[in-house]
Formats: C-alpha cells, structure tokens, sequence
C-alpha cells in the first residue's frame, strides 16, 4: 500500500470497510496500527478495543484528509502507554505524545507535506487535552498553533473520538460545543 492509496481510502464514504479490506497491507505501511488491533481499553469510557475505536473515529470525522489521519493515528500510541491503576482499570498516560511521535515519524518516512504534518501533529496532540481547564495563556498558544480552521477541526476530532467510547459520556459534547463556541468568539 501507498500513501497515496492510504489516502484515498481515507477520503472515501466509510473509510473503515476499506481498512479492514485492505487490513494487512495497512499494517506494513503503518506497524503500530496492528498492535491496536484486538488491545482491550479496560476502561468504562471505551466500548471498543484501540483498533476498532480508531476505526469509528475515522468514519465519525468529516472527510477532510487532515481530520482523518488524525483521527487514523490520534490513538495508535495506546498500546505502548498502558497501565492498570489497582481497581483493573485501564490508562493510557501521555498516549497523545506517543501518537504524535508515531505520525511525525510516519510523515517523515512517507514525505508527507510539512503543512500537513503540522497540522495533523497538532490535532493528535491536543485532542485529549481539556479545553475548558486550559488557562488564557494557553488557549492564545493553541489558538495560534490552529487558528480558526483548526480549532473547528480539532473540536470536530474530539467530537467524533467521543462519539465513538460509551454513550453515557456523550453528554459532554455539549460542553464540546460550548467551548469551541467560547474560544472562537474570544479570537474572532
């Protein structure tokens, strides 16, 4: 597989049947993704296993090649953070880091466009981050790391990642919705 034919599946209707379909070929282009496959979350805010979150997410994001490698690599890094606090249950400390890692060396060995690696890098990192925790000073730096568009697609991330883990915390895409409201009236 190509980065071009991984691109054209991502920008198809629903990204997720063509990765399955084409699965193995996937795997050698992208290795980490294969250790997603089949890695329980042991957390009750995820109904799926890494790999089949990841896919969900990719079909939830709209078809924007920006938004849908990050949503191809926003967990990838996962499998490499677990733990298990003393309860059973599962975290994955720092794994916005490690995704990141893993895109940019990907970007790098592909030649993928600096632009885009940017603003994919970008997505990746703060996709977990609380936005309404964030102080003043921080929400300058992301806003001028994204800008407008990237604020909208960084919440359309969120929103899409959130959407795809247990339905009783999809309460929270109201308070989404909110703050990408708050932010871009306080940069407008």
């Amino acid at each position: 597989m190509s980065i071009n034919d991984l691109f054209n599946i991502l920008l198809c209707d629903r990204p997720s049947f063509f990765i399955k379909e084409k699965e193995n070929d996937l795997f050698n282009l992208i290795p980490e993704f294969q250790e997603c496959k089949g890695f329980n979350q042991n957390n009750e805010w995820h109904i799926y296993d890494v790999y089949e979150h990841i896919l969900h997410v990719v079909d939830n994001v709209p078809a924007d090649i920006v938004l849908r490698l990050a949503a191809l690599f926003h967990d990838i890094g996962k499998p490499s953070c677990y733990s298990v606090d003393n309860n059973g249950v599962g975290h994955f400390y720092g794994h916005y880091k490690v995704s990141k890692k893993i895109f940019d060396e990907f970007a790098d060995r592909n030649n993928i466009d600096s632009r885009l690696k940017y603003f994919v890098g970008n997505l990746i990192f703060y996709h977990d981050i609380n936005i309404s925790k964030l102080s003043g000073v921080d929400l300058f730096e992301l806003y001028t790391l994204l800008g407008v568009d990237g604020i909208k697609k960084l919440f359309d991330l969120k929103r899409a990642d959130l959407l795809a883990q247990n339905s009783k915390f999809h309460y929270i895409l109201d308070d989404y919705s909110e703050q990408e409201g708050r932010l871009l009236l306080r940069y407008k």
